[in-house]
C-alpha cells in the first residue's frame, strides 16, 4: 500500500486506519503521486483549516472526504481528524463492518474514562462514539459499561480494599502495585500462539535452573518495592503454564511469592493453569495451600477436533475434570477462557460452549476474538486452516453477551489486538465482586505493574506517562543475565 503525507507526519494513524480497510498490507511512503500507477495510493492531507483523505486507482481520484480542524471540540485533535476524513474515504471505496469506527487503538474504554473524567455525560459518551468516531452502537455501550467498572475497580484498588492489610495512612500513601510472573513452559504451542514459550516443555534441570533465577529477581524486585514506598495488590502467574511445572518446582515458586505477601488480606493471587492436562489434585491442593483464590482453566473450545487442529493436547473431558479438580480444591474464583473464530468453529459450536458454562458458572469468563499473529502457525500457513466469516465471529460474540448475562456476568475489561477476526475485541465478564484487579490494572494502565522473568515487561504508571522496560525474551539468556548480575 502507497501513502502520501501532506503537511502532517501522522504515518501510524494513517496505517493503522488504511489497514482496517486492507489488513496485513505493507506500506511504502511516497513524496508524490507517481505520473503512472495501477495500484491505490492513499493520500493524507492536513492545512489549517481541514484534513482530507484521497483514494487513487489507476491515477485516478476514486474516493475523498474533508473534515474542518477548527472550532472542535476537545476530543477532536489533528490526529482524530486526519484519521476520521481517511476513514471515510476509505469507508467509500470498501464499505465493510468496521464496529470499532475510527477508534483503532488497544484499549477504547481508556478514552472514555478520559472523556467520564473530563466532565463528558455518560449519554454525550454513547452520541459521541457513535458520531463522529463511527462506533456501532453496541460497541459504544460496551465501551461505557467497561470505562465504569474499571473507575470503580481503579478507586478500590487505590483507595479501599487494603486498609486491612496496612495501617491506614500507608494504604493512603503508598503506591498499588501488581506483580506478574512469567513461567514460559508449554506442553505444546497452540496454532494462533505468538508468545515466548517452547514447543514443547524442557527436561527438569533447566526448568530447576529457571525457577531459581527467577525467585532472585523476585526477591530483588521485592525489596524493591519496600523501598519505593509500594505495595502488592495482585500477583498473576501467567505464561506459558505455570502448571506445567513438577509439583516440587511448582510450590517451591508458589512458597516465595506467598513470602511476599504474607500476613496481608485482599491480595488477588491468580495462576493461569491454562492449559487444563496440567491441572491435577495436587497442585490445585498446592495453589490452595498458598493462597491462590484465582485459577483459570481455559479450554478456548469445547470442540475436540477443533482443540487438535489448534494444536491443544488436551480434550473437552480433560477440561471438565480440571475444572472440577480447581472447584474441589475450593478456589475461591475459576476463570474459562474461550475464542471466538478458530479454524472450522461454527456457530453451533460456541452456542454448546455457552450452555456448557452456564451449566459449570464459573466466577469469570473471558472471551478472546482470534487474532492471527505474525509469528503464528496459523499465519505462516493460512491455507491449512479456514476461518469462520466476520459474520458468523459476530454472532458466536453475541451469543457469549446474551449467555454472559443470563449468567449474571458483567463486562469489566476489554482490549483489542492487531490482525484480530472482524476487527473485534477481547472482554472479560465477571461476577459482581469476582472482578481481576490485576486484568483491570494491566488492561486499563491503573496502575504500574511489575514484571518478573523472561520475557516480563514492567508497565510504569505515573499519572498520564506510562513507560516500560523489558526482560529479555530468551529464557536462556534470561538466566545467563541474571546468573552474571549475581556473580
Amino acid at each position: 500500500m502507497q501513502c502520501i503525507l501532506n503537511g502532517h507526519q501522522y504515518v501510524n494513524e494513517v496505517q493503522t486506519i488504511t489497514q482496517v480497510f486492507f489488513p496485513g498490507e505493507k506500506f511504502e511512503m511516497l513524496h508524490a503521486l507517481p505520473c503512472e500507477s495501477t495500484n491505490i495510493i492513499i493520500e493524507s492531507t492536513l492545512t489549517t483549516t481541514t484534513a482530507s483523505g484521497t483514494v487513487y486507482m489507476n491515477g485516478a481520484v476514486i474516493s475523498s472526504h474533508s473534515e474542518p480542524t477548527v472550532n472542535l471540540p476537545f476530543y477532536l485533535t489533528d490526529r482524530r481528524v486526519v484519521m476520521l476524513a481517511l476513514f471515510h474515504a476509505l469507508k467509500r471505496v470498501l464499505d465493510i463492518e468496521t464496529p470499532w469506527g475510527t477508534l483503532t487503538g488497544i484499549r477504547p474504554s481508556k478514552l472514555v474514562r478520559d472523556w467520564l473524567n473530563k466532565g463528558m455525560s455518560t449519554d454525550a459518551v454513547i452520541k459521541t462514539l457513535q458520531h463522529p468516531f463511527c462506533v456501532d452502537a453496541h460497541k459504544a455501550q460496551l465501551a461505557l459499561d467497561v470505562a465504569l467498572a474499571e473507575e470503580k475497580i481503579t478507586k478500590d484498588i487505590w483507595h479501599q480494599k487494603h486498609h486491612q492489610a496496612y495501617n491506614l495512612n500507608d494504604a493512603v500513601s503508598s503506591e498499588p502495585v501488581g506483580l506478574y510472573i512469567s513461567i514460559p513452559f508449554c506442553p505444546s504451542r497452540c496454532a494462533y500462539c505468538s508468545f515466548n514459550t517452547s514447543y514443547k516443555l524442557p527436561d527438569e534441570k533447566f526448568m530447576s535452573e529457571y525457577i531459581h533465577v527467577l525467585i532472585d529477581e523476585l526477591e530483588e524486585k521485592s525489596k524493591q518495592i519496600i523501598q519505593k514506598n509500594q505495595h502488592i495488590t495482585s500477583v498473576y502467574i501467567g505464561g506459558g503454564t505455570p502448571t506445567a511445572l513438577p509439583d516440587k518446582l511448582f510450590e517451591k515458586l508458589l512458597f516465595h511469592v506467598q513470602k511476599q505477601i504474607d500476613n496481608k488480606t485482599n491480595i488477588e493471587f491468580t495462576v493461569e493453569a491454562g492449559r487444563p492436562d496440567t491441572i491435577t489434585a495436587s497442585n490445585a491442593a498446592l495453589m490452595k495451600q498458598y493462597q491462590v483464590n484465582r485459577v483459570a482453566v481455559n479450554p478456548q473450545t469445547l470442540n475436540d477436533k477443533t482443540l487438535q487442529k489448534i494444536g491443544r493436547a488436551h480434550t473437552t473431558d480433560d477440561f471438565y475434570r480440571a475444572f472440577y479438580i480447581v472447584r474441589h480444591a475450593g478456589i475461591k474464583t475459576v476463570n474459562v477462557d474461550l475464542i471466538a473464530g478458530l479454524p472450522g468453529q461454527t456457530i453451533t459450536d460456541m452456542q454448546f460452549n455457552m450452555n456448557e458454562m452456564m451449566k459449570l458458572s464459573p466466577e469469570n469468563l473471558t472471551i478472546h476474538t482470534l487474532a492471527v499473529k505474525r509469528a503464528s502457525t496459523i499465519n505462516e500457513n493460512r491455507d491449512d486452516y479456514l476461518l469462520p466469516t466476520i459474520a458468523e465471529t459476530e454472532a458466536m460474540l453475541n451469543i457469549c453477551a446474551d449467555h454472559a448475562k443470563l449468567m449474571h456476568l458483567q463486562p469489566y475489561y476489554l482490549y483489542r489486538q492487531k490482525n484480530m477476526v472482524g476487527l473485534f475485541e477481547n472482554i472479560g465478564y465477571a461476577m459482581p465482586g469476582h472482578e481481576s484487579t490485576y486484568n483491570v490494572g494491566m488492561m486499563a494502565e491503573t496502575q504500574t505493574i511489575i514484571g518478573i522473568g523472561v520475557g516480563a515487561v514492567t508497565k510504569y504508571v505515573t499519572g498520564d506517562k506510562i513507560s516500560r522496560t523489558f526482560n529479555v525474551k530468551d529464557p536462556a539468556l534470561y538466566m545467563q543475565k541474571r546468573t552474571s548480575m549475581r556473580l
